[in-house]
């Protein structure tokens, strides 16, 4: 369901306005789109201009409701292109880009909409790049890649702010809650969803205040807040029920308001024992009678419904409940619908005592839920069951077989008959008893099952309690973090100049930096920790405390070496314990930067990295020692100080190694290549002279299109600091 509203939507935001239906019906709709296609086919002749034939093929994408058709002439208008029919282009990736995810292709959209984006930004049509921006985050919100999806919604959400658009700045928060609720987290889809409930009250535009209070309504239900989702359920039904649509989109919505209170109604129900809700339920599951259906959405007429199946379940008819859900296993399209399917059916039997059917669903459920699994309990009652009904297909043979013989031989053989029927009830009697055997077997089998689904169930909210109390424990290990690090306001005291690209692999880092002054010294430290993550942080937090004792005073930061050398000892008796085979050989990487503005001198050392110069073009390598603050197989006794003088305008750049280690690159490389510091040198004596803002946002745009979607490998810093 969540699915096909996403790609409602997405179809409403790309084309920002939708042809109204002449309420003619679906076949009428499919006709008159025909007969544009047609008409706009009957324009493109031999003699107009192939830019011409270019555009009306583009037109047809615009047109056309039918992905397979949009791809085909959007590939045709681009053989007709030139170089430069750039907008043309731009149109024709969008269309593409549009199609692919449709069909679900969301790596081949996630392709087109960057060119398309890539385009549209060239042109400087702010509009089309931020609805590109939404297309790009809709297809990593398929692809599950967190980080991005939010990145380029806040970049849409942006230029939609500063263009003023209402309308889209709504659709954008509500996909942000969407993407939010999927994720499970329900208090901030709400808050987004409240803003985007705000914008439109405030617009009077009623109709996309049904979705918002849809939303809401949704995400109390997924809280449990039943009397609260009914409520704001009502609001959304009563807007779609007083503002008249033929909008097929809007039409959906409606019915998707009604599915949604059926089941607060119903679970409101459950809980509380009170039948007036359940009967609400059934109100208005009748008003959604066979929309779904008639239209398609086999999988939202299934939960309707299963739905219908629990209500008669609530009522105590068992039987009518079984019915309903036979009804829809015609239209059951994957696994975990057949598990529920099952897990329904299991239920009801046991409800009603039949425990061999309940039996049979179960395993069927748990067949599928464990389809890649071996459990040698379900298969051996499986192979039971079966082997059970092939003897008592054999016995009943063999005894029919026996009495036509009989009576073939005649009267003679009477007393070899009776002999034989003797034998027969004995060979009967014993299999009757073996068979009760077993199905003693099998309830034994079966409370084990039952027993293993208990603690299974237990286990996993174990586990989500665990990875909850994790979450909360990262962010708060976040804020300490960023509390222990430098902050802007003693930055920009220090260095009115500069810029700071810092950028986590994970919530908190392992790539640390601290700003001092140390007498006439302005200093600048930058330090990558071993790993990311939670051990990084440690570390990173363990060399932020040791440099408030080690840089400190003028002669400090006179030999950056020497604090160097503090902090290798500092780290080599702290990272051991009282067992000789407890060492940790962890450390960092670090740069200190010495700035003396008065005597235009720069006094430095560094550990395992280099620093940039870049001075009127040309770059200068400031490079320290190849051993790191901690252990290593061969370490000098003292590291190296240097110094260098520096002139107005020089740009200094330090940085760790997370940006020359990350992966990107063409996307047929599925693994891709590392950025590469030859490449990094480059870009920054490409764009040292531009202002440190436009620096920033280069360097992101620069790593976030290098890395094509890909997952970020490393703790990523980088500063630069103009004299």
């Amino acid at each position: 369901m969540n699915r096909l509203l996403s790609i409602i939507i997405f179809i409403c935001s790309f084309f920002h306005a939708v042809a109204q239906d002449d309420g003619g019906g679906k076949d009428e709709d499919i006709d008159a789109i025909q007969q544009q296609v047609d008409s706009i086919l009957s324009l493109i002749t031999p003699a107009i201009p192939d830019s011409t034939k270019a555009r009306l093929y583009n037109e047809i994408g615009l047109v056309s409701d039918n992905t397979d058709t949009v791809l085909k002439y959007s590939f045709i208008a681009l053989e007709y292109c030139k170089d430069t029919d750039l907008e043309i282009i731009a149109d024709a990736y969008a269309y593409i880009g549009w199609a692919y995810y449709i069909q679900s292709k969301s790596r081949e959209a996630l392709d087109y909409n960057f060119r398309s984006l890539r385009l549209y930004q060239q042109l400087n049509m702010p509009g089309r790049v931020a609805n590109k921006y939404i297309a790009v985050g809709q297809c990593y919100h398929e692809l599950n890649i967190t980080d991005s999806i939010f990145y380029y919604f806040d970049k849409a959400l942006q230029l939609y702010t500063d263009a003023k658009d209402t309308a889209m700045i709504v659709y954008t928060y509500q996909s942000i809650g969407k993407v939010n609720s999927n994720l499970g987290f329900h208090t901030t889809a709400m808050d987004y969803y409240s803003r985007a409930l705000y914008l439109d009250d405030v617009s009077n535009n009623y109709q996309s205040m049904g979705k918002d209070y849809q939303n809401i309504g949704y995400t109390e239900l997924e809280l449990k807040n039943y009397p609260k989702a009914i409520y704001y359920l009502r609001q959304s039904e009563q807007i779609y029920d007083t503002i008249p649509t033929d909008h097929e989109y809007l039409i959906n919505n409606k019915y998707f308001t009604f599915s949604y209170l059926s089941e607060s109604y119903l679970k409101y129900a459950i809980a509380t024992g009170n039948k007036m809700y359940a009967d609400s339920c059934n109100y208005y599951l009748s008003k959604i009678g066979n929309f779904f259906l008639n239209n398609g959405h086999y999988d939202s007429h299934v939960t309707k419904t299963m739905r219908y199946s629990q209500y008669l379940v609530f009522l105590g008819k068992y039987k009518e409940a079984l019915e309903a859900l036979e009804e829809c296993y015609q239209y059951l399209e994957n696994d975990v619908r057949y598990a529920e399917y099952y897990e329904r059916m299991s239920s009801i039997y046991e409800q009603i005592g039949d425990y061999k059917n309940a039996m049979e669903a179960y395993k069927k459920m748990h067949d599928y839920k464990t389809k890649f699994a071996n459990d040698s309990t379900l298969a051996a009652v499986a192979n039971f069951q079966t082997v059970q009904a092939v003897k008592s297909q054999e016995v009943e043979k063999e005894r029919l077989r026996t009495i036509i013989i009989s009576l073939a031989i005649g009267l003679g053989l009477t007393a070899l008959l009776v002999v034989y029927i003797i034998l027969a009830l004995k060979y009967r009697y014993r299999t009757n008893k073996e068979l009760a055997t077993k199905n003693h077997i099998l309830d034994i089998q079966k409370n084990e099952i039952e027993h293993q689904k208990l603690v299974i169930t237990q286990q996993w909210h174990e586990v989500e309690t665990v990875n909850k109390n994790l979450i909360n424990s990262i962010d708060y290990a976040l804020r300490i973090q960023t509390a222990a690090i430098s902050p802007k306001s003693e930055i920009d005291q220090l260095f009115p100049e500069h810029f700071i690209y810092y950028k986590p692999r994970d919530v908190v880092s392992g790539d640390y930096y601290r700003v001092a002054k140390c007498g006439k010294y302005h200093v600048m430290i930058t330090a990558d920790c071993t790993g990311h993550g939670i051990p990084g942080a440690f570390l990173s937090m363990l060399g932020i405390s040791a440099l408030k004792e080690f840089c400190v005073a003028e002669e400090d930061a006179a030999n950056p070496g020497m604090i160097l050398d503090r902090m290798r000892d500092f780290i080599k008796s702290t990272l051991i314990s009282d067992s000789e085979n407890n060492i940790i050989d962890d450390g960092m990487d670090m740069t200190i930067c010495c700035y003396d503005f008065e005597n235009m001198e720069l006094r430095y050392a560094a550990a395992n990295q280099l620093a940039i110069l870049v001075r009127n073009g040309e770059l200068i390598k400031l490079k320290g020692d190849k051993m790191p603050v901690g252990r290593y197989i061969v370490e000098k006794k003292h590291f190296q100080s240097s110094s260098i003088p520096i002139q107005k305008g020089d740009m200094v750049y330090t940085f760790s190694d997370g940006i020359q280690d990350q992966l990107g690159g063409d996307l047929e490389n599925i693994i891709g290549q590392k950025f590469y510091l030859k490449t990094l040198e480059k870009f920054l004596a490409d764009i040292y002279s531009k202002p440190l803002d436009t620096q920033r946002q280069l360097l992101d745009q620069t790593i976030t299109d290098w890395r094509c979607g890909r997952a970020q490998v490393d703790d990523m810093t980088l500063i630069g600091v103009r004299v």
